[in-house]
């Protein structure tokens, strides 16, 4: 009888959960588990070295590097055989970042905004305030993708909702496996991402 598995540190949610080939119907299906997701996002896109990325998932190395070779063995098998991917996520918890001038104000959410304020969003319902920063940007004379995706990455951020998000920013936020989302304006239940 096999043990029971640790639970794994997930903090990656993907924005797209289906893949498929458009030029031919699906061969098959390749199921992705949210660990193995998280493994590519930790070693392929924030280019972490496998101790430092297992740390994060909280397993040991010989853990992380039998989960990222699953992953990696199961995408190219959809690659070369035409499968649908298709990401297994037992989380539906999520971290969203938002810039305010104070917690109850959902009128301007632009990143030039006082505060950073961030929320847990659990089970796609309750919206619990985790903490605020004040905003690095106000007081620095440096381009907002260069502060605040590192920010939202020690903050293990997921979602950024912004009125308005430059080009530079967008493009960085999402080499880093965070979705940004232009809305005009929100009021706090707008936090939940669907």
């Amino acid at each position: 009888m096999g043990r029971d598995k640790n639970k794994r540190v997930i903090n990656f949610k993907p924005s797209f959960t289906i893949f498929a080939p458009l030029n031919k119907k699906s061969t098959g299906k390749s199921n992705i588990l949210d660990e193995e997701i998280e493994a590519i996002y930790l070693m392929d896109i924030l280019g972490l070295y496998q101790e430092e990325a297992a740390q994060k998932m909280e397993v040991s190395r010989p853990t992380f590097t039998r989960i990222l070779k699953n992953a990696r063995k199961k995408l190219a098998n959809a690659l070369v055989s035409g499968h649908n991917i298709e990401i297994q996520s037992d989380s539906v918890d999520y971290i969203v970042a938002v810039c305010l001038s104070d917690e109850d104000n959902f009128i301007d959410i632009s990143s030039n905004m006082r505060y950073i304020f961030f929320y847990k969003i659990e089970d796609n319902n309750n919206i619990t305030l985790l903490h605020k920063i004040e905003n690095p940007m106000i007081e620095k004379d440096q381009k907002p993708a260069v502060i605040i995706p590192k920010i939202f990455l020690e903050n293990n951020v997921n979602f950024f909702i912004s009125s308005r998000i430059g080009e530079g920013l967008k493009n960085s936020l999402l080499s880093k496996g965070i979705q940004p989302i232009i809305k005009s304006k929100i009021i706090k239940k707008d936090l939940i991402v669907k």
